[in-house]
């Protein structure tokens, strides 16, 4: 598995966990608007989650930036 393709596996894992949605399905174009229950609080969830999986912190500016998975991926691989 490439990188790129293991950081989607790991971030799926944590949407999965955090959204209660065995099934979900992302892609790096997923946005709040397309993912079931990804609100603000959720968001903060996922940030906990993602920060742990990756031994990442992130900034508040770098938070309230996220508009997709793709903006997660980049903070990871920043």
């Amino acid at each position: 598995m490439d990188k790129h393709a293991d950081v989607i596996s790991r971030l799926q894992a944590i949407f999965r966990e955090e959204l209660d949605l065995p099934n979900l399905q992302i892609s790096p174009q997923s946005t709040p608007d397309d993912v079931d229950g990804w609100d603000s609080l959720a968001t903060i969830r996922i940030v906990a989650a993602v920060e742990r999986e990756f031994d990442r912190e992130f900034e508040a500016a770098q938070i309230e930036s996220i508009r997709s998975v793709a903006d997660l991926i980049s903070m990871i691989a920043a």
